[in-house]
């Protein structure tokens, strides 16, 4: 295992687009779009691994979804400055346990492609069988096959680099075994996701839901770069006030979009590149930033003529 403190998430990496939604729309795709761990606008990359060693999250879902499907996983993917190409990584795997040590997996994708500089979304709804996790807390990594440890020009999995949480994100070292992430200096969380469906009914929105311990989630808005409108989707976990404002690389809020109390699940607003005064804004790039209560999440935008 590369020794994590030394050299360890360098740079950071952008992040425009890089959640795709299958079905685009709320109406094709009710269950979109999932929530998040991770925050900020960019992700850090960790070039710290070699062949057969792993990284990943410890997630829960809230008891009374239990069991449930897991339906698609996302992953944080990125090199310093971008542009590698694509690569296969040895699996994905599913933990039916958390920390100190995950166990067996009850799922392993294997090969996964991945791309430099987005999350990568795994649809595994389709394969034979379904994932189904009994109870939380269950982990979700990312196994590798190639070598990043110690090269800035490798892609690798990435953190927010806003603080770790302790218990939330792994590491399987090469010696060493399963680890708080956390406790070998990773100073974020790593972008993973999971969507997932509860197999029984529970009362709520019958799903998919996604384990995380956010409150919300802002997808980033679609299509982008936009010329005449564009759509940003976010997800409350329960009820909630919301603001969701825009603003400029000055950090100037040029519209808001909504400041108002919203019932929990998805919800839509639509953007047509005018500010406050009504007026068309110049081309350029733009912030989306969501606000619930002290959770904040932003995405970059791009208006164009």
């Amino acid at each position: 295992m590369t020794n994590f403190k030394s050299i360890l998430c360098m740079a950071a990496i952008g992040c425009v687009a890089l959640l795709a939604i299958p079905g685009g729309a709320f109406a094709q795709c009710p269950e979109e779009p999932p929530l998040q761990n991770f925050t900020g606008l960019g992700t850090v990359s960790c070039p710290c691994f070699v062949p057969g060693e792993q990284a990943g999250v410890v997630l829960t879902a809230p008891a009374a979804h239990y069991p449930l499907e897991i339906l698609r996983i996302g992953v944080g993917w990125g090199s310093q400055f971008g542009g590698s190409g694509q690569l296969i990584e040895a699996a994905l795997h599913v933990y039916e346990g958390g920390l100190p040590d995950p166990g067996t997996p009850i799922f392993s994708l294997v090969g996964p492609q991945l791309t430099d500089g987005v999350i990568n979304e795994f649809d595994i709804e389709p394969l034979p069988g379904e994932v189904t996790v009994a109870g939380g807390p269950f982990t979700v990594t990312l196994e590798f096959y190639n070598t990043n440890a110690g090269d800035p020009f490798a892609p690798t999995v990435v953190h927010d680099g806003n603080g770790c949480q302790a218990g939330k994100n792994v590491v399987f070292a090469i010696p060493g075994g399963w680890n708080d992430a956390c406790l070998l200096g990773v100073t974020g969380d790593w972008v993973f996701y999971i969507i997932y469906r509860p197999c029984t009914p529970t009362g709520v929105d019958d799903g998919p839901f996604v384990a995380s311990t956010s409150p919300a989630f802002l997808s980033f808005p679609s299509p982008n770069p936009f010329e005449s409108s564009t759509e940003i989707e976010f997800v409350l976990g329960q009820s909630g006030h919301a603001d969701v404002s825009v603003y400029n690389v000055g950090g100037q809020r040029v519209v808001r979009l909504a400041n108002e109390t919203f019932p929990a699940g998805p919800q839509r607003l639509s953007w047509d590149g005018r500010g406050n005064d009504g007026k068309r804004l110049p081309s350029g790039v733009y912030f989306v930033k969501l606000q619930v209560e002290d959770y904040t999440s932003v995405r970059k935008v791009l208006l164009t003529k």
